[in-house]
């Protein structure tokens, strides 16, 4: 009796897993294939970036001239600091700076067309949003860039300009041209 009791202590149990659902098939390049199973979360979680950044907004609005340059060298940390990390692939930096800057010319046309009063709560607002919009299209495109969120916020609270945009399209192509060619000479440092 003793024997089977230990005997049963002895055999791995197999792991249990969590419910990974099948992809859904439709553009699994480009959109997230698990996607449909996980709308409540990525829905809260983008909300709580919106409602976050905007109180951070009516906070600290005084250093948001910064916000595009940070970006930008949020994404160079990325790519030096942990370059194997999936956050710091060409389709990712490139893609979610990308879609940054998309996200918030949609807005700025927006505030435009619509004769929005563009005082500084209406900005941090739209900022706020920019970013909660931006999160969920990143992760929807298989485009997630945690450093791109500075590039939609700074586009609106600095002003939208197309020198800012080529800047962040010049470095972010720079960087992942840079990571590409020193890939397999860098190694990840956290």
């Amino acid at each position: 009796m003793r024997e089977n009791v230990n005997n049963k202590k002895n055999k791995s149990n197999p792991i249990h897993l969590p419910h990974i659902p099948t992809p859904h098939g439709v553009l699994p390049n480009i959109l997230d294939q698990y996607i449909h199973s996980k709308w409540p979360q990525y829905l809260l979680q983008c909300f709580l970036a919106i409602v976050s950044l905007f109180l951070i907004l009516i906070i600290g609005d005084s250093v948001m001239r910064a916000a595009i340059v940070v970006g930008v060298a949020s994404s160079a940390f990325t790519i030096f600091v942990v370059p194997d990390s999936i956050a710091a692939t060409p389709r990712k930096v490139i893609g979610g700076h990308l879609v940054a800057i998309l996200i918030a010319l949609l807005i700025v046309v927006l505030i435009q067309v619509l004769n929005i009063n563009d005082s500084r709560l209406i900005l941090n607002i739209c900022a706020a949003v920019s970013v909660g919009i931006g999160i969920i299209i990143m992760v929807v495109t298989n485009t997630e860039h945690p450093p791109a969120a500075g590039t939609s916020l700074g586009l609106i609270i600095h002003g939208f300009d197309w020198s800012s945009v080529i800047f962040i399209i010049a470095s972010t192509l720079l960087l992942s041209l840079i990571r590409i060619i020193l890939r397999h000479r860098m190694i990840n440092l956290l």
